[in-house]
Order: structure tokens, then sequence, then C-alpha cells
């Protein structure tokens, strides 16, 4: 499938307006979906799974994959000190 570049550039729009929602939401994502993968469609999380492979595997049954984010959400916030 080829894409042009107007396509590219919306999915990379939407990739990074998902990123930015989940990075802002991120305390909330941890207590309702910590240690697990979220799909992220439209700043909002339409599944959840502890199996990468199965929320990849619904998330490729929707009619437009290509619009969603997934992402792990550990349950703890950890800081990386170097």
């Amino acid at each position: 499938m080829m894409v042009n570049q107007s396509e590219a550039l919306e999915a990379i729009n939407r990739e990074q307006v998902n990123q930015e929602w989940i990075n802002k939401s991120l305390p909330s994502l941890r207590r309702k979906f910590g240690d697990r993968y979220i799909a992220v469609r439209g700043r909002k999380v339409i599944d959840s799974d502890k199996d990468f492979e199965k929320l990849l595997a619904r998330v490729r049954r929707l009619t437009d994959p290509g619009s969603v984010t997934i992402e792990y959400v550990t349950a703890l916030e950890y800081l990386w000190l170097l």
C-alpha cells in the first residue's frame, strides 16, 4: 500500500496527539490500567490487555487500525538516575 505525503503527515499527527494525551494522562492511566497495554484512538482508551498479542489481534480487526496507538502502562512510575 502506497501512502502519499499528506496521509503520512496525518498519521504522524494522530500518533503525536495520542502520545501527548497518554503522557499527560499517565497518573490516571496507571491507576486504571497499570501493568497493561492500552490501545488509544483520539485521546481515548478503546481497549486494554495484559497480553500484547491479544490486544494487537483485536486492534487489527478494527476498521482503521492505523489510527490506534498501543502503549504499555506501568503501575509504578520509574525514575531514571543517570
